[in-house]
């Protein structure tokens, strides 16, 4: 399936954030998602998130990359705010500017289909693409679909 290209305005989230790396991810010893995800919802953190826009989707900013999908970034797990100006102790809020992205639908049981659309994305990249990833903030819009009972994501990169 192709990705599609969408333009987006600006968005501000807060949220929770961990560093990582994709070589650190591959290694469940050292791999620090899902130790974020747990804490995301053990601690029921959506509802400590104020002024949220959805309150039934959830997102995944990666962002303030050391270089490419080969280094350092930041993942937030956070909630689209209208203000950033009431961020409660030990979340983070941050703006993710307007930009293009392609976007890529995760579909399928969860995270495999995640994990299989990010590589399905390094390898569309690293073909030859009239896009190239602009390595500002791309991001996982979660969401749940109440129709079909399952959750749905779309992973939207910012492209250049």
């Amino acid at each position: 399936m192709e990705p599609n290209l969408t333009a987006r305005a600006e968005m501000k989230v807060i949220g929770v954030e961990v560093r990582t790396s994709n070589e650190r991810e591959a290694n469940p010893a050292t791999a620090r998602i899902p130790g974020l995800w747990g804490r995301f919802l053990e601690e029921n953190l959506m509802e400590k998130i104020p002024d949220r826009k959805d309150t039934g989707v959830v997102l995944g900013v990666y962002t303030n990359y050391e270089r490419d999908h080969t280094g350092l970034y930041s993942l937030v797990l956070s909630a689209e705010v209208t203000r950033l100006d009431c961020v409660p102790e030990g979340l983070v809020g941050l703006t993710i500017p307007a930009a293009q992205y392609l976007v890529f639908p995760a579909r399928g049981p969860i995270p495999d289909a995640i994990i299989a659309t990010w590589q399905r994305i390094w390898s569309y990249f690293a073909s030859s693409s009239e896009y190239q990833r602009a390595y500002t903030a791309d991001f996982e819009r979660h969401q749940w679909n109440v129709e079909t009972l399952q959750p749905e994501v779309d992973i939207h990169i910012a492209v250049k």
